[in-house]
């Protein structure tokens, strides 16, 4: 667990609500079927994920509220255009993934909202769950630009990711609590 400061505004937390903010035009772009840009928003989305966390890092800045609004973030532009391609009847995003995707994030909110409140502890996403992140929104990206049958690959890889993330935050919760229990 990194140590973090209480600070709110830094550049990296404004690139984090910055993602947040494209989630209207893109959807907008979506709705309107303008696949290009669409396709710019996204990169835009990603480019600012991985500026947030690296600049950030580099100016030895993380916060508290970084390290939750970064995955906020994440979640919320991720389950908009979610909802939007599970609606849409060309595109039929799987909706199991949607479904899995929300036990995995109930369960880990509710014990991550408990070390918050008892402890005062945020911890740091994990290499898994960024990897999961980041082949989620490749697999969402393909069926963006109706890509359907590589974007289902995808996805199946990400699924694995999704459970593999969920499985480390549990047994990091887990270890938390029984070092806890010995003291």
């Amino acid at each position: 667990m990194t140590q973090a400061s209480d600070r709110i505004f830094t550049f990296s937390n404004a690139l984090s609500l910055f993602r947040v903010v494209l989630t209207i035009p893109l959807i907008w772009v979506l709705e309107l079927d303008q696949l290009n840009a669409a396709l710019v928003i996204i990169v835009l989305a990603v480019l600012s994920d991985y500026f947030d966390g690296y600049l950030a890092r580099r100016a030895h800045d993380i916060t508290n509220v970084g390290k939750l609004l970064d995955p906020i973030a994440d979640k919320f532009i991720m389950l908009a255009v979610m909802i939007f391609l599970i609606l849409d009847p060309v595109r039929q995003f799987p909706i199991f993934f949607f479904l899995l995707l929300g036990l995995r994030d109930i369960t880990t909110s509710i014990i991550a909202s408990y070390l918050m409140d008892r402890e005062s502890k945020v911890f740091e996403t994990n290499l898994t769950g960024k990897w999961f992140v980041a082949v989620t929104a490749l697999s969402m990206t393909l069926y963006v630009l109706k890509y359907t049958t590589a974007g289902l690959w995808v996805l199946l890889v990400a699924t694995l990711l999704l459970l593999a993330s969920w499985f480390l935050y549990v047994r990091r919760y887990s270890r938390h609590f029984k070092s806890l229990a010995k003291t």
